[in-house]
């Protein structure tokens, strides 16, 4: 009989970002034949007009339990929603009709608050893994010291925790004392390879996935430098993907550059439809200040396609000279330089290789062998 799983995550896809945390939803995929994946995922939503909103699948073999719940306002929203979100997790529990074997959390804290209370009620036993980039940025030092005695008590109760990338893991280490495994993000076998595509009417299409958080993904230091490039051959085409809280004014610098003809903002997309972006482009860019992983940067060379990156963290212990192109963060003349290198050297770049590559990293069966000796001892 196989073991079950629930996961709790932080971050999932759902009706307002159909991008967030596919990473997670790849592992719960990932693993679904080899145990019996449950998962719980809360969001606040400000537009909601019932207290609780359940959105109840199986798809693709995972039960999958969405709730949505009015946010809280005024001077006590976070306990509104902190209380609200608990209480959505405990009402979605109801709804499963077998026993849990271990809860899985994914960014703690409030997401392992039912990991928290089985443990305390029915023993059962929860393992955490973190993604949360504000252990490299500095965001967990400005946590106040209720928020990081809970992510403590937290940690203190989990029987064992992993992090997505050794940089990660170090700097995990040095915020909480705690000691972790590494266990990468899966790269979907879906991001299939691809010859470099071909320049349609003379143009190169470039492509960069993200979150508009500017201060971690410097999309406008990447629009600016793009723009800089476009100077000097016209032929250069960039696609952004991606929403979130600096969107707006990622669109009115594309309009104050005047790069309406050659920059694509698409918004969100599904992760099927990011991959078939993939598919479509030249080279990939990445330009971040911070990645704890690098999620997107490895799909692109899974899909083949040669990648400018910044020296921003977790890519940096997968990318090289035989399928990248490194520059420093926040240095827009070394990635307008690297922009037009790359438009001429894409082709040169073996794409078979870029892709086996990575599969051999981070494919299917090297993650998952990890992730079943992690669940072992539990």
């Amino acid at each position: 009989m196989k073991k079950s799983i629930l996961f709790l995550p932080r971050w999932y896809p759902n009706k307002t970002d159909i991008q967030l945390g596919t990473f997670i939803r790849q592992q719960a995929l990932l693993l679904k034949d080899d145990f019996d994946i449950s998962l719980i995922y809360i969001q606040a939503d400000s537009a909601a007009k019932e207290k609780f909103q359940f959105v109840e699948n199986n798809k693709n073999g995972i039960h999958e339990i969405i709730v949505y719940f009015k946010e809280g306002k005024g001077l006590l929203k976070k306990l509104i929603n902190a209380m609200r979100y608990k209480k959505a997790q405990q009402l979605a529990y109801q709804k499963l009709n077998h026993a849990i074997n271990l809860c899985h959390v994914h960014v703690p804290y409030r997401s392992a608050f039912l990991a928290l209370k089985l443990k305390r009620q029915n023993n059962i036993p929860f393992v955490i893994t973190e993604h949360w980039s504000g252990h490299l940025t500095g965001d967990f030092q400005k946590k106040n010291n209720l928020d990081k005695t809970l992510y403590t008590k937290v940690l203190k109760k989990a029987a064992a925790i992993s992090c997505v990338s050794e940089l990660l893991q170090k700097k995990f280490k040095e915020n909480t004392g705690f000691d972790s495994v590494v266990i990468p993000n899966h790269i979907d076998t879906a991001a299939a390879t691809a010859t470099a595509t071909s320049s349609e009417f003379g143009q190169l299409k470039i492509l960069s996935v993200s979150d508009m958080a500017d201060d971690i993904k410097n999309i406008s230091g990447l629009i600016e430098s793009f723009g800089h490039a476009v100077r000097e051959n016209k032929n250069l085409h960039l696609t952004l993907v991606g929403g979130g809280p600096d969107l707006e004014k990622m669109k009115l610098l594309v309009t104050k550059l005047m790069l309406h003809s050659n920059i694509k903002l698409k918004g969100r997309l599904d992760h099927a439809a990011v991959l078939n972006e993939m598919q479509q482009c030249n080279f990939y860019i990445c330009n971040s200040n911070f990645e704890t992983f690098g999620m997107t940067v490895a799909e692109a060379l899974r899909a083949g396609k040669p990648v400018i990156s910044t020296k921003c963290g977790g890519p940096e212990v997968f990318l090289n000279s035989k399928n990248s192109i490194l520059v420093e963060q926040k240095n827009n003349e070394q990635l307008k330089t690297s922009i037009l290198k790359m438009a001429t050297e894409f082709q040169h770049y073996d794409s078979q290789n870029l892709a086996n590559e990575i599969e051999n990293r981070f494919g299917k069966n090297v993650v998952k062998q990890k992730w079943v000796e992690f669940y072992q001892p539990n």
